[in-house]
């Protein structure tokens, strides 16, 4: 019985598996930036390459939304309520830009190169569920 009492719930096991997924959003993106101008910028320009630096821009613009919409959503007063659901719509609708921006950027990184597609990818997925657990009431 001593033991129950330290088994995670499956729950927090789920949620803990997706902060991974978040946390390792931020490493593809960083790589992914990494790899393009280090490796990629020196070579011709084909549209492989094209594609996998648009898809990269379409991932960071979704990531940099974020704290550009914390800094301008409307202000509200949480001890009263007062102007919390006008902030919470703001966010919420910039959240969904970003949410599809992100998509774009997720369908795009297939056709991009090769060794760019799983960071893209987890970079896409990772911000997305950040998006989605910071948008949590």
């Amino acid at each position: 019985m001593l033991l129950l009492e330290f088994m995670p719930s499956r729950m927090q096991v789920e949620m803990d598996i997706a902060g991974i997924i978040a946390l390792l959003g931020s490493v593809g993106l960083i790589y992914g930036w990494h790899f393009y101008l280090t490796r990629i910028r020196q070579e011709p320009a084909g549209w492989r390459n094209r594609i996998s630096l648009s898809s990269l821009v379409l991932a960071s613009t979704g990531a940099l939304l974020w704290p550009i919409t914390r800094m301008v959503a409307p202000k509200a007063d949480w001890s009263s309520y007062v102007g919390v659901a006008q902030q919470l719509h703001f966010v919420e609708s910039w959240g969904k830009i970003a949410v599809r921006i992100l998509l774009v950027a997720f369908v795009l990184c297939f056709f991009g190169r090769p060794r760019l597609i799983v960071p893209i990818a987890v970079a896409c997925i990772g911000t997305t569920l950040f998006w989605a657990f910071s948008n949590m009431p």
